[in-house]
């Protein structure tokens, strides 16, 4: 099948513009919020770490409730807003992506310290904005992979502040892309 290049123009032409009207309804209708309220999240986490010792790993997770309430309450908003169906093939490629994630430890038998199980989490969560960006919209594929990249930089390279790191450009970072999306994205 050969595809006149006016056709491939045209096409091209309505993939640019249904990706310019996604970014348009998710900056008006909060989706930076989203970016905001986890990379606060992500400076809480490692700061009470890097303050009362990596003991306070263990409170991570009731750390995340209030942050996930806020998060749900933002999607229940946005919900009512933005009107498109949910796609079921990324939540199910999202969901057999956090299940070998959740397995390989277990495979691995490993026990590793609270550094490592952090900067594993932080990844696998940064492995999902890669394949939201493959699958939706590039900048977070390159989200994804920066904060990959600091990720694992400031695990190995830096881990007497790794705490500190994290806080500041692990959850910097998405605070920031969250002003990037609401104040520049086009």
């Amino acid at each position: 099948m050969n595809i006149k290049p006016e056709e491939a123009a045209a096409a091209l032409a309505e993939i640019e513009r249904a990706r310019t009207t996604m970014r348009q309804v998710i900056r008006a209708h909060r989706g930076h919020y989203h970016l905001w309220i986890w990379g606060a999240a992500w400076i809480a986490m490692p700061l009470s770490a890097h303050l009362l010792s990596d003991q306070a790993v263990r409170w991570f997770g009731l750390i995340c409730i209030p942050f996930g309430i806020a998060s749900m309450l933002v999607g229940t908003t946005q919900s009512r807003q933005v009107r498109s169906p949910i796609n079921r093939r990324f939540l199910f490629a999202l969901a057999a992506l956090v299940c070998f994630a959740v397995v390989f430890p277990v495979v691995l038998q490993a026990r590793p310290e609270p550094k490592s199980i952090y900067a594993y989490t932080c990844l696998v969560v940064m492995q999902c904005y890669v394949v939201a960006g493959i699958w939706t919209d590039t900048y977070l594929l390159w989200l994804g992979l920066l904060i990959s990249a600091l990720i694992i930089a400031g695990l190995f390279f830096l881990p007497g502040v790794f705490w500190l790191w994290m806080a500041v450009f692990g959850g910097g970072s998405l605070i920031l892309s969250g002003f990037y999306v609401r104040h520049f994205w086009r």
